[in-house]
Order: structure tokens, then C-alpha cells, then sequence
């Protein structure tokens, strides 16, 4: 028996109405920008690229023109975080000029400044989501890491720091920038007022550097 047709007598039925028109020049980087505001907003990963679709005014099924899923989407949003990571720790060590000690300071303080001042760029950096075997994702990770190992280096061959593995004498003070960054973003220094972040950065890192220093 024939389906009977649901639209009145005579009166063609009503297709669908289209997706909204699409007006962005890029739409790869307004998904990604619209889904860095979605963890902004939501304080956590929990979007999905139809919601960040919705946001863009495009159809659901366009995002995947550029990202195969959200995992895509979010290793793409960490590999960025850790170039532009990179980028204002190595402005921050040329701006500190050729003292060791303020070089310390300074590239600890931009790790920190980043943290707080882009606190969903920062979230996806170290989210479990994302593929760690991504090689954007990894090149930029050894580049943000290779600041710091250069620095050491330097300051090995300089005799401020003890000879040995660069390594070594990285995961502390990583350790140490990431702790700081952990707790400022998530308020533990607020109440010493605007200036206080950093005195409390620069203090902790200055420690770490007499601490790590060769005798």
C-alpha cells in the first residue's frame, strides 16, 4: 500500500531550508577558534564539533572537512598552544639579555603568564584526548622543550650550571614552571592582588636557580 503523503492536497511538500550560509574566509580556523572558546566557556573538553559547527553557522558535517574527529580537532588546538608556548618563552629570553639568572626568571614567568592568560590553549597541551604521535603536535612539543634544554646548555658551558645530562636538570624545572602554572590557573594566588603572580614566580624560580647552581 502507498505511503500517503503528509502535505496537504495539491501543495507540493516543503524541502528542507539549507545551512546557514558560511561567511568566513578559513573555516579550519574558526572551528578552531570556536572550539577554544567552547573550553573557555565550559571549562573543560567536554563540546562536540556539532556544537562548534552550530556556533560557526556552518552544517554539522563541514568541520570534518579539515579535522576526521574531534581527537583531530583538539591534537590540532595543542600543537598550536605549544608553538605559541614556544614563541613568548623564546621573545621572553631574548628580552632578558645575556644574565643567566634573568633569562631563568623570565622564560619561567612567560610558561606561567601563558598558562593564565590563555587557560584553554593550555588545558588542550596536556589533554589525555589528544594523539600524542600527531608529528605537528610532536614537533612542536620538542621545539618548546629544546628552549629550554638550549638554555641549560648554555649555561652548562657558561659553569653556572653543573656539567651532566640537560635533561636531567629540565624535569625539575619544568616540573616547577607547570606546578606554578597548575595553581595560578586555578586561582591559588589570587589574593595577593595583580603584581603578586609574579613575585611569586620569580621567587620560586630564583630558589630553583641558586639550588641548581654549581658550587
Amino acid at each position: 500500500m502507498p505511503r500517503r503523503s503528509s502535505a496537504p492536497p495539491g501543495r507540493p511538500r516543503k524541502k528542507a531550508p539549507p545551512p546557514p550560509p558560511y561567511h568566513h574566509g578559513d573555516l579550519r580556523r574558526a572551528v578552531l577558534d570556536e572550539a577554544l572558546a567552547l573550553i573557555e566557556e565550559l571549562g573543560h573538553l567536554g563540546f562536540t564539533l556539532r556544537e562548534v559547527a552550530r556556533r560557526v553557522g556552518v552544517s554539522h558535517a563541514a568541520p570534518y572537512r579539515h579535522f576526521a574527529d574531534k581527537r583531530a580537532l583538539l591534537t590540532a588546538l595543542a600543537a598550536e598552544a605549544q608553538e605559541r608556548l614556544a614563541d613568548r618563552i623564546e621573545a621572553a629570553l631574548g628580552a632578558a639579555g645575556a644574565d643567566h639568572r634573568a633569562r631563568f626568571l623570565a622564560g619561567g614567568r612567560a610558561y606561567v603568564q601563558f598558562a593564565v592568560e590563555c587557560p584553554a590553549a593550555f588545558q588542550t597541551m596536556f589533554a589525555a584526548e589528544v594523539d600524542a604521535a600527531d608529528g605537528a603536535l610532536a614537533g612542536a612539543k620538542t621545539r618548546s622543550f629544546g628552549l629550554l634544554l638550549g638554555f641549560l646548555g648554555e649555561a652548562q658551558r657558561a659553569g653556572v650550571f653543573p656539567p651532566g645530562d640537560p635533561v636531567a636538570l629540565a624535569k625539575p624545572i619544568w616540573a616547577m614552571h607547570h606546578g606554578l602554572a597548575a595553581l595560578a590557573t586555578a586561582g591559588a594566588f589570587a589574593e595577593g592582588g595583580p603584581g603578586a603572580l609574579a613575585r611569586i614566580v620569580d621567587d620560586a624560580h630564583g630558589k630553583l636557580f641558586e639550588g641548581l647552581k654549581q658550587r
